[in-house]
């Protein structure tokens, strides 16, 4: 399941996400916590030396970006010739439960080719429009001297996502932290420092 959300295009490699998020990672999945759903297939873990390290902060020596994570969370790491110029995903999951079914918290960051930032964000406002979604707020940001696009959205009713968009080096980084919406407002704090860590050399 996590591999096909690849197959959708630039701009719906988050609204894949987003649709997959409901069943399986970032919604309430709506089966008993007595009887979860079975877990994704486990994507390729990377482990070039040198390259990716995770200790309480990714680094990212090849694609050139860094920030902390929250730590016990599983974690994932998706690369390849995938369609659109896509590099590499990474995320971050975790299981919470709520009201007697299992929610899912996510935080992942799509490193893609891109070149223009405001290219990619008509491209995502037509991707979420088509999908019947509402964007709640948008802004430009600033983070470590980089500027950037934030949104917070809700693709259908009961997910919640924040992203933030950076372009640097030809390439577009796009970081989403998304849950339920019953548990977003818990979880923002965990979210903020992800985002305010995010660092492109």
């Amino acid at each position: 399941m996590r591999g096909k959300r690849f197959n959708l295009g630039v701009t719906s490699i988050l609204v894949a996400l987003l649709v997959v998020s409901i069943a399986f990672m970032s919604g309430c999945t709506g089966e008993p916590s007595s009887s979860p759903p079975p877990p994704p297939p486990t994507p390729p873990i990377t482990s070039e030396p040198g390259v990716l390290s995770t200790q309480g902060y990714v680094y990212d020596d090849k694609l050139g970006y860094g920030f902390e994570y929250p730590g016990g969370w599983e974690f994932y790491v998706e690369e390849g010739d995938f369609p659109k110029g896509i590099k590499k995903v990474v995320s971050f999951e975790k299981e919470i439960p709520k009201d007697g079914v299992i929610c899912r918290v996510l935080i992942g960051l799509t490193v893609k080719s891109a070149t223009d930032l405001q290219e990619v964000k008509e491209e995502f406002r037509e991707g979420l429009k088509g999908l019947g979604g509402t964007i709640l707020e948008e802004k430009e940001i600033v983070v470590n001297g980089r500027e950037g696009y934030e949104v917070i959205y809700k693709p259908i009713a009961p997910v919640k996502i924040r992203q933030v968009i950076f372009i640097a080096n030809g390439k577009s980084y796009m970081v989403v932290c998304s849950t339920a919406e019953v548990l977003y407002d818990e979880y923002e704090g965990t979210f903020d420092p992800v985002i305010s860590s995010f660092v492109i050399k």
